[in-house]
Parts: structure tokens; C-alpha cells; sequence
């Protein structure tokens, strides 16, 4: 995906663990339900495209060319024997029919080799009887046969894994589409609770934000006092990941600190100071977008 799709995707999967968090008040809504499962479903679909799409393409090129490989190892082990025939019988026609250098064929298009592999074969199976002395036997001519008939399968595979590509791409852009019209509505209904539920309506929006990074970074936190607003210097910010404790950084002169790599997931994110209580969050890290962190610490 483009930057900005990515940045879309990654938008629409912070919103899905917005929901699940807080799903017991949003199934309270009209419709909620109805439009969180499509957009699971929709979400669910991209991941399994995602995968499809990062299936390596240079892999089947690498097949192909090691069919080829033994398609113009068979085809030349036939062609010399056809030569040697064709020579020594004084057969100007067939010297001529078969006269393809190992050179020519390495470095023609694949059309123009399998034409020419095929020439070879159609003049070994004409010659097949008289030529028997020379080692151009039925046996010779169906491993020539398979290995030619192997490459034209194959031949065409790269483009078409290519093309197959562009239409996972056309579907994950049409998915993420129909996520971000059903987030219009949704919208719509988290709009109805803003002074209600003000804290659900803000955070909503907050994860809403489509972000697109330019650089490498991937975690830029701050930590600041609740009552004078200044940067709280020294904290100690553990990530924890499914339990395990991932990393530990502590709040630099301006009160903040950097991350440059992480693994993707949903974290508990702790922080701990002296005279303050701890402050212990859940933040979800998504890899291809900068995601910011603004720890708020209180005194005693």
C-alpha cells in the first residue's frame, strides 16, 4: 500500500481496539452494532489480502528460470546430437533448422526460446529413426518434451503474479473505502455522546487522526506535571507487551524520549516517579505510523 493507505489502515486498526475497549457503552448506540461487525469483517479481509500481497514475487520468477535452465540443458543435449547427425549425413536442411548457439538462446526473449526449443524437438522426433545411432531415442525426446512443455507453463507467471498483485492492491483500497464510510458513521453516533461522554467522544477523535509519517520514528512520548504543566524529568516508562516487560526508557531534560523500533501490539504502558502515583495505560503500537504518547503525571 501507498503511505497513505498504510496510514489509513493503521487509523481504521487503532479505531477497531477503540471499539472492542469500549464496546459494552458503544453496542448502547443505534447501529453500533450492525457497523462495528462490518467493519471487523472489513479489517479482518485486508489482513488476510496483506498477506497474499507480501507473498514474494521474485520467488516464482526464480522457478521459472530454473525450469528454464533445464528446458536449455535438454534442448542442447538434443540439438548436438541432431548437429553431429546432420553433419556427418551432409544434411544442409537440418544443420541449418538447428544451427542455434548456446549463446543466442541465453540471451534471447523466453517467446523466442520456447519457439526455438520447440524447433529442436519437432526436428529430433522427424529425425528420430534415422538418427537412433546418435543417441536421439524415445526417451531422449519425452525428457525434451516435459522440460520444453514444463516452461511454457511457467513462462507467463511472473506478469501474472504481478497483475495479481494490482487487483489485491484495487481491493484493499475498495476495503478501506467501505471502513472509512462506515466510520462516517459512525461518526454521526459518537458525536451524539460529545457532552455526555466527553472523554469517550475525545479519544475517539484523537485515534480517528490519519497520521503519515516521514521518518523512521516510531514512539514520541512526553511527560508532564498535571498541575503546573512542566516536563517531569527522570520518569521511568516500562513497556510491557502481553505481559513481558519490551522496554524501559526515562524521560530526558524536556521530559521526553524517543523510539526508533518496536514490535507492533497493544501495550500496558507504566510510569513511575518519585512522588507521584503510577500512571498505567494501554497504547497500541502500529508500526508504519508515528505514534504520539502524552503521559500526564499528578503529586501525591
Amino acid at each position: 500500500m501507498s503511505k497513505k493507505l498504510n496510514s489509513i489502515y493503521a487509523m481504521q486498526r487503532r479505531v477497531y481496539h477503540f471499539f472492542t475497549k469500549n464496546k459494552a457503552f458503544l453496542m448502547t448506540l443505534p447501529l453500533f452494532e450492525t457497523l462495528y461487525n462490518s467493519f471487523e469483517s472489513g479489517l479482518n479481509q485486508i489482513a488476510v489480502l496483506n498477506e497474499e500481497y507480501e507473498k514474494d514475487i521474485s520467488g516464482i520468477t526464480r522457478n521459472k528460470e530454473n525450469i528454464k535452465k533445464q528446458a536449455f540443458k535438454m534442448a542442447m543435449e538434443l540439438q548436438r546430437r541432431l548437429i553431429a547427425f546432420a553433419k556427418l549425413n551432409n544434411n544442409e536442411v537440418l544443420i541449418k533448422e538447428v544451427s542455434y548457439t548456446e549463446s543466442d538462446l541465453s540471451r534471447c526473449s523466453d517467446s523466442t526460446f520456447l519457439s526455438s526449443c520447440q524447433v529442436i524437438y519437432k526436428a529430433g522426433a522427424n529425425n528420430e529413426s534415422s538418427a537412433s545411432g546418435y543417441g536421439i531415442n524415445p526417451d531422449l525426446l519425452t525428457h525434451v518434451k516435459t522440460a520444453i512443455d514444463d516452461f511454457s507453463t511457467v513462462i507467463d507467471a511472473p506478469r501474472e503474479g504481478q497483475i495479481g498483485k494490482t487487483q489485491i492492491y484495487d481491493l484493499r483500497e475498495s476495503l478501506l473505502r467501505e471502513n472509512q464510510n462506515i466510520l462516517s458513521k459512525t461518526d454521526l453516533l459518537i458525536d451524539t455522546v460529545k457532552n455526555t461522554h466527553p472523554q469517550i467522544y475525545k479519544e475517539y477523535y484523537d485515534t480517528r487522526k490519519v497520521v503519515i509519517r516521514s521518518g523512521s520514528l516510531m514512539v514520541k512520548a512526553q511527560v508532564e506535571d498535571a498541575i503546573t504543566g512542566a516536563a517531569v524529568i527522570g520518569a521511568v516508562v516500562s513497556f510491557r507487551l502481553d505481559g513481558v516487560l519490551m522496554l524501559e526508557k526515562t524521560s530526558a531534560d524536556g521530559g521526553g524520549f524517543n523510539v526508533k523500533t518496536m514490535e507492533e501490539g497493544i501495550y500496558e504502558v507504566t510510569t513511575t516517579k518519585m512522588g507521584y502515583p503510577p500512571d498505567v495505560r494501554e497504547i497500541v503500537i502500529i508500526g508504519n505510523e508515528l505514534n504520539s504518547i502524552n503521559i500526564v503525571l499528578k503529586k501525591f
